[in-house]
């Protein structure tokens, strides 16, 4: 397999296969992966990437505008409970009305699309939800 030091390209790149960085990768422009694309430092896309299949990132992805999964979106690592005993708190609802809320964005049983965001409106933080 071919190593260099620097690629430089100056248009789009469409890769058939697999794509491995063992460094950071930036993306200035468009980047399409066929494959699976491996970054082992943080990945930050300027305009539009599309991996067919696995994305494997050990640092940070930073995208300007979203991050989209058909299927899901995942953090890998198992949470940590606090220490402190958790208050019940309740979820909170909202109908449609605010455009392009802040959030995580999920799809759900029926198709309808929702998004999760935190609400700090009362003084205590409550999870929200609010159909899109």
């Amino acid at each position: 397999m071919p190593t260099f030091d620097s690629i430089l390209v100056t248009g789009n790149q469409t890769i058939n296969q697999d794509l491995q960085v063992n460094g950071n990768e930036t993306i200035g422009l468009d980047l399409q992966v066929n494959g699976d694309q491996t970054v082992a430092g943080s990945l930050q896309i300027n305009d539009s990437s599309s991996i067919t299949n696995h994305l494997g990132v050990g640092g940070v992805i930073e995208a300007g505008d979203s991050v989209k999964a058909t299927t899901q979106l995942m953090a890998m690592n198992q949470p940590t409970l606090p220490a402190a005993l958790p208050l019940v708190k309740q979820l909170l609802y909202y109908n449609p009305g605010v455009l392009n809320q802040p959030g995580l964005v999920l799809t759900g049983t029926s198709g309808n699309k929702y998004v999760l965001f935190i609400d700090e409106s009362g003084g205590t933080p409550n999870l929200a939800i609010q159909r899109v």
